[in-house]
């Protein structure tokens, strides 16, 4: 009886499980441009405080850009509006005040009008109750909607992938890392490669380079050195003499992640050349790689000097967020 049982579970579970496949197969892709956020909530509520908390989360400025752009395009609709013209965007927040709800809760659902998309409910009992908890939650949509970007570009970067460029990087420095096409390697030498998506009018660059560990602790500043070291000797700018280096003038953010169980720091900030005019944003991923005594630079940087930049570092950050140790 027991094993019917067992087996009747085991059923249920595939059968729910195929269902699952075979609905996210039917659903249509995504709609809306990279960094879009639609928030359904009614025009009473948008010129409130509530309002108010939602722009201070989602529209903040995101960190380490030359001008101020937003972490998202907020688009606000009310609840009326919300069709099915609306239903299949990348991201969406559907925010409802009612008396019924006994207490706030934050729901997060992934692909449920299209893929890949992500849908985030959050209601309440009333005003004041939401207020708080958007202000108590408002980090968590802000990584859950981030790394829902990522995880897109993510994957098209594993379907449409630079093959032969992860493969000289993976037998050069034992690290696993996914480029997308258009990459193609500017410069290698012993420590230190150069990888380039060059346009006409844009530039997206990753350099990876690494050294012995040393006998003092990773500061900011110590890092910050030894990246201007390394870029003085092999990003040379378009002047003799001339050459990247980080700006002194505004101190790069940093923070403590994991990135694929690995412990990173994270530094975000502008670079700019010594010598010339060129400059722009940079995000480094730095691991301090103690089974290979050696500390491992992952860093990205974005030259578009007439356009906006966030969503091309944020392409970048895709890129470094794929990074794995043999």
């Amino acid at each position: 009886m027991k094993k019917i049982i067992t087996l009747f579970a085991l059923f249920v579970i595939v059968i729910s499980s195929c269902k699952e496949k075979n609905r996210s197969s039917i659903l249509p892709n995504v709609t809306g441009k990279a960094g879009e956020v639609i928030l359904v909530l009614d025009n009473d509520l948008w010129d409130s405080n509530v309002g108010k908390e939602f722009r201070k989360q989602l529209v903040r400025d995101y960190p380490g850009l030359p001008q101020p752009e937003p972490l998202f395009d907020l688009i606000q609709i009310p609840y009326q509006a919300f069709s099915s013209i609306f239903k299949s965007h990348r991201n969406i927040l559907i925010v409802r005040v009612d008396k019924e709800y006994k207490e706030p809760r934050m729901i997060i659902q992934k692909d449920l009008y299209a893929k890949p998309q992500m849908v985030i409910n959050i209601i309440a009992p009333d005003v004041t109750i939401l207020e708080n908890l958007i202000a108590e939650k408002g980090d968590l949509i802000v990584d859950r909607l981030m790394n829902m970007e990522t995880s897109r570009y993510a994957k098209n970067y594993i379907k449409y992938q630079e093959k032969k460029v992860s493969e000289l990087i993976e037998k050069k420095f034992d690290i696993g890392i996914t480029f997308p096409t258009g990459f193609k390697i500017d410069m290698d030498t012993t420590s230190f490669i150069w990888i380039a998506n060059d346009s006409p009018t844009t530039s997206q660059s990753v350099l990876i380079f690494t050294y012995k560990r040393p006998q003092v602790d990773l500061t900011t500043p110590y890092l910050i050195a030894k990246r201007n070291e390394f870029t003085k000797r092999f990003v040379a700018g378009p002047k003799p003499n001339s050459f990247m280096t980080i700006e002194s003038e505004m101190e790069p953010f940093r923070r403590e992640i994991e990135v694929n169980k690995h412990k990173v720091i994270e530094l975000r900030g502008l670079w700019r050349v010594e010598g010339d005019f060129m400059g722009g944003p940079f995000i480094t991923f730095i691991i301090d790689d103690v089974k290979n005594d050696r500390v491992i630079h992952i860093d990205g940087f974005v030259y578009a000097p007439q356009f906006k930049k966030r969503d091309y570092i944020r392409q970048l950050e895709a890129i470094l967020y794929s990074i794995k140790l043999e």
